[in-house]
């Protein structure tokens, strides 16, 4: 991704190096929570975390580029969790998610680490369909199928 502007010009609002990447991870997260204008909220766990992984395969297949900065962005270990404002989106999944555990052997586990999990296999899911595309739909349902009984066991 380009930024349009001179290097200088960044600077000029950033710091660092560091402040310019996690302001962008952070945009990058937000610009997800922007597309999830009708979210389900009344809904089951289910419901709800299903709704989040068909906009996350949806945004991710459409902007392969940005799931891409979102990844090295997380990988360059620049990006600590003080730093870290968490995009609407993200109290979404974890509340979807701790509902989803609630009386299995998953209840006791970190939420974040459950919402990472779910967040792995949809990169992985999304990577796959954009290679494949004629197999998007089967894979798309057979991934949250994956995830849905990861937390449940059902």
């Amino acid at each position: 991704m380009e930024a349009g502007v001179a290097e200088g010009t960044l600077f000029t609002y950033f710091k660092t190096k560091d402040e310019l990447m996690v302001e962008l991870y952070r945009e990058l997260r937000m610009e997800f929570s922007r597309h999830l204008t009708d979210f389900p909220h009344g809904e089951s766990a289910r419901s709800r975390l299903r709704y989040i992984w068909d906009q996350y395969l949806k945004l991710g297949a459409a902007h392969p580029e940005q799931l891409k900065v979102l990844s090295q962005l997380r990988s360059s270990g620049k990006l600590f969790k003080e730093n870290e404002t968490p995009a609407p989106a993200f109290a979404e999944v974890m509340k979807a998610t701790h509902d989803a555990v609630q009386g299995n052997e998953l209840e006791d586990g970190p939420p974040e680490y459950l919402v990472l999990m779910m967040r792995a296999q949809a990169e992985m899911t999304i990577e796959y369909i954009l290679a494949h595309p004629e197999n998007a739909e089967m894979c798309r349902e057979l991934g949250f199928k994956m995830v849905w009984s990861a937390l449940t066991g059902k």
